[in-house]
């Protein structure tokens, strides 16, 4: 069975969602930041549970003004929701969002933490985690940059897709 499902990631400006999308796509990572304007949109083929699935993923560009979403979320299968590790106020997002929009905490989600590899600058908090907890999200500390946990994280969530 060969199945299309659409993702969309959701964070803050610089949280990293373009170089995750690159990271799991094309094993690169980028040193200039450049930012999204409006969508970028990808392509991964995946088998998962002898189901081909082509996992059409939605980079949006990072803003946290009510409705912003809600047009790029029409048809969504999946969300990936990407913090900042290095930045507690990208947690803030989730709250916005959830809220504006309540239904999507009804969509298979799971939730990257990312720049892991910025151990020094690494300030995430229990309040945190516990907020991603109570919304059933696999949370991943992960590394763009590194490669940690992105693959196992995109794989995560196709499997809820096509379960």
């Amino acid at each position: 069975m060969k199945v299309a499902k659409k993702v969309c990631l959701i964070g803050r400006f610089a949280v990293g969602k373009t170089s995750l999308v690159k990271q799991f796509i094309d094993k690169q990572f980028g040193e200039k930041y450049k930012t999204t304007v409006g969508v970028s949109i990808s392509t991964k083929e995946l088998i998962i549970n002898d189901t081909e699935l082509s996992m059409v993923i939605w980079d949006i560009a990072g803003f946290e003004q009510d409705g912003h979403y809600t047009h790029y979320l029409r048809g969504v299968h999946g969300i990936i929701w990407v913090m900042d590790g290095t930045e507690p106020e990208s947690f803030e997002i989730l709250d916005i969002i959830t809220k504006s929009i309540p239904e999507i905490t009804q969509i298979p989600s799971i939730c990257f933490i990312n720049k892991h590899d910025l151990t020094d600058e690494w300030c995430v908090e229990e309040e945190h985690l516990e907020q991603l907890k109570q919304l059933n999200y696999a949370v991943l500390n992960c590394s763009a940059k590194t490669g940690e946990n992105v693959e196992e994280g995109f794989t995560e969530l196709a499997e809820l897709l096509v379960s």
